[in-house]
């Protein structure tokens, strides 16, 4: 199976936007014209109005999606659709992921939270990324970023390989080896991926150029189109197909759609250039593209088909019979789902009756499909089959039977299947389960019929005067009281009845609540916990706070350690389960002991030290004296010492059985001034192109606190660590004065940056 990715900057997927606004009408659903067989079951999959960049492997669907912010800021995540759940999962949080591609349980993308991107030049320094959804577990792929400029793609994966390319240079990735290959240097605009081969267009600034083969077994390079005008390819298999400007130029958005066989070596031209042709994308034997609507090629039957028109605005990937796309009608762009079928195939349908009676049952089956059908095949289910057009049938035994029609023409074949459609029925015999069978009221009770014989009407008495017709009910009893139900079933073979009396108790819920006394004291403390729960509790679970429980009602438990403790109650009956928590509500205390640790407890003038109680006995009041005169009554409280030595801090603490004290002599020590800083520096790039965008970053030592810098143009920085855009060519030298309280020092770098023309 191939993946193809083309994973588009954002710069140039909102040029081609504005060309596919000004080609493509949008509708609802594509349907087709006389003449025509292609048509596409559109369904919408997201409703953001901020979804991008999508791509299909499977039943998922994941994409680009910035809903809570803009399409120019971000943030930009990746999120995922399960087709057959139809539940929607954000994969990732960083807001700057681009770009996904996704292959089996592996989704991957690019992810610029570790480097930068710079809108104004369309310019990004990324990480590829790949999330495995059997783990869910994310993982960086590459271990530095890569730059990725205007025209640069993916990243894409097949099988345990992932495919990106960066402005000048592309590199394959083995997840099973964890081995990253450089493969070439050469300026590439997309690429597509398949097994061994990558396909790719060598360009340049952009414009089409050549589709080149390169054979990872190989190692070799292989020049694919005749054209040095082509663009967009994508493989699957052993066919490479690619949009050609040879006919015309990019500027009439005329192109043809070209196909290279690489058994037979051949290359074909499958579409004219009538039309400006975006894509193609191939997947087993059909080719896809877009123009003014919808194209497909069947390779099979060497037919072309199209759609009237199409919702599609920007870009869009296929896998099997299905294409997805993001729609960018009124600038809110959401993912939509296609699913390409042939208006020529037939399509089957039929009814049948009777659908329910007693063994042994004749039924008559009417077929109803369309498309002008030619074959049939009548599928009973009970080891019996037909290819007659309307069989009547003959079940002989009780059973449900599901019926299978497959109807052929000369385009293909059509199957539906009716599950449980057939009811062969013996006289039921009723039956059910309730589940609760008692509670508080209101009670909901769900009713669930387990009759035999395949009844087909059912009648339940609830005993509360309410009724259901219902097979499995659910019913509210408003009141409480105990209820006898009753259920009949019928089916064409007869009627039974089954009841079951009182089955249902409705009851009121307890409320539980207590009070304790004593609740404060010295170790140890006796209280006495009295039930004060309403409701006519029945169990009683008490749980002390202290590790201890107990089941009685009235319990008196004994407290052996100071602290403050939560008292819990949960008391239950028939009805239900209420609980009271009391939060601190029993204060066990003793007499304190003092004790206190300082962070630093050295340093240089001034020095902010942190010190923190670490006293047992719960304390309610402090009293610090920090050895400089200065005292203070917070817990955990920050002083600053202004003068050089050594001090002895002492900590009182209190509560309200006793005080005790905590010192320790000589524990702060204070030394003189810090020394003057060494200024020091480094930047990136040293040389380019005017603009040229450079990042200083600063490596002083001594721990300045100030910054100057003179970058030689006029300009200048108070920033730590500054980035700056010399406009000009020239040679320019770099000066940083950094300062703290001790003094300052200069880094003078001569002639540092150069910048060209």
């Amino acid at each position: 199976m191939k993946i193809n990715k083309k994973s588009y900057s954002v710069a140039l997927a909102s040029a081609v936007l504005i060309l596919f606004l000004i080609l493509v009408s949008s509708t609802a659903s594509a349907t087709t014209e006389p003449g025509a067989s292609l048509t596409i079951n559109e369904t919408q999959i997201t409703t953001s109005g901020s979804a991008g960049v999508p791509s299909i492997y499977g039943d998922r669907i994941v994409w680009t999606d910035w809903r809570n912010g803009n399409r120019d800021d971000g943030p930009f995540n990746i999120y995922m659709y399960n087709i057959s759940t139809q539940k929607e999962t954000q994969i990732t949080t960083s807001g700057s992921a681009w770009g996904p591609s996704i292959y089996g349980d592996r989704i991957v993308w690019r992810d610029w939270h570790n480097g930068y991107r710079d809108d104004n030049s369309y310019e990004e320094e990324s990480d590829v990324y790949m999330y495995d959804l059997s783990t869910h577990k994310e993982t960086r792929i590459t271990n530095r970023t890569i730059f990725f400029g205007y025209f640069s793609f993916g990243p894409c994966i097949s099988g345990n390989r992932i495919l990106y390319g960066g402005t000048y240079d592309y590199c394959i990735y083995d997840i099973s080896t964890q081995k990253e290959t450089h493969i070439d240097d050469m300026p590439i605009y997309q690429f597509a991926f398949f097994g061994n081969i990558i396909v790719y267009t060598s360009h340049l600034e952009g414009r089409p150029g050549k589709i080149i083969m390169y054979d990872l077994s190989t190692q070799k390079v292989t020049r694919i189109s005749s054209s040095d005008s082509a663009f967009s390819p994508d493989i699957d298999n052993n066919i490479i197909v690619w949009a050609d400007w040879r006919m015309g130029d990019d500027e009439d958005y005329h192109s043809e759609i070209y196909m290279y066989d690489l058994s037979t070596k051949k290359e074909t031209q499958i579409a004219n250039g009538s039309k400006f042709y975006y894509g193609p994308a191939i997947s087993k034997d059909r080719i896809v593209w877009l123009g003014d609507r919808f194209y497909m090629y069947n390779l099979s039957t060497q037919e072309e088909t199209h759609t009237n028109n199409t919702s599609i605005s920007l870009g869009f990937d296929l896998y099997g019979d299905k294409i997805v796309w993001s729609d960018w009608e009124n600038e809110k762009p959401n993912v939509y789902m296609g699913t390409l079928t042939s208006s020529n195939l037939p399509t089957a349908a039929f009814s049948a009756s009777p659908t329910s009676g007693k063994a042994p049952m004749k039924v008559q089956f009417t077929d109803k499909s369309t498309g002008t059908p030619t074959k049939w095949k009548w599928d009973f289910r009970d080891g019996t089959t037909s290819t007659k057009q309307n069989p009547t049938h003959k079940y002989s035994k009780v059973g449900v039977y599901t019926v299978k029609l497959t109807v052929t023409n000369s385009a293909g074949s059509n199957t539906v299947t009716k599950a449980d459609s057939i009811k062969v029925v013996t006289k039921p015999v009723a039956a059910f389960s309730v589940s609760p069978t008692s509670g508080r009221v209101p009670l909901n009770v769900k009713f669930t019929d387990t009759s035999t014989g395949t009844p087909t009407k059912w009648k339940w008495d609830f005993g509360d005067g309410s009724k259901s017709f219902h097979q499995n009910p659910t019913h509210k009893y408003s009141k409480a009281g105990v209820y006898t139900v009753k259920l009949t079933v019928t089916n064409a073979a007869g009627i039974n009845t089954a009841t079951k009396s009182k089955y249902i108790t409705v009851t009121s819920k307890p409320v539980a609540a207590f009070s304790a006394s004593p609740t404060s004291g010295r170790v140890p403390l006796n209280v006495k916990f009295t039930d004060k729960s309403t409701g006519s509790p029945t169990k009683w679970k008490w749980d002390f706070g202290d590790g201890t429980k107990s089941f009685h009602q009235n319990p008196t438990h004994k407290y052996s350690k100071a602290g403050k403790y939560t008292v819990t109650l949960k008391v239950t009956n028939v009805a239900g389960i209420n609980t009271a928590t009391k939060s601190k509500y029993i204060t066990v205390t003793s007499k304190p002991v003092a004790a206190f640790s300082a962070s630093p407890p050295s340093g240089r003038i001034p020095l902010n030290v942190k010190f923190t109680d670490k006293s047992t006995g719960s304390p309610t009041k402090w009293k610090w004296d920090f050895g400089d005169g200065s005292k203070s009554f917070h817990q955990n409280p920050t002083h600053k010492y202004s003068k050089a030595g050594k001090y002895t801090v002492t900590l009182k603490v209190t509560n309200a059985v006793g005080i005790n004290t905590a010192t320790k002599s000589k524990y702060i020590t204070v030394t003189g001034t810090s020394q003057a800083p060494t200024a020091d520096f480094w930047g990136w790039p040293l040389s380019g192109k005017a603009p040229l965008k450079v990042k200083f970053t600063e490596t002083s030592k001594g721990s300045p606190t100030s910054w100057k810098w003179d970058f030689g143009d006029g300009k200048y920085s108070t920033e730590k660590s500054p980035t700056h855009t010399y406009s000009s060519a020239g040679t320019y030298t770099v000066k940083l004065t950094a300062t703290n309280a001790a003094g300052s020092s200069t880094k003078l770098k001569w002639k540092y940056i150069k910048v060209a023309k």
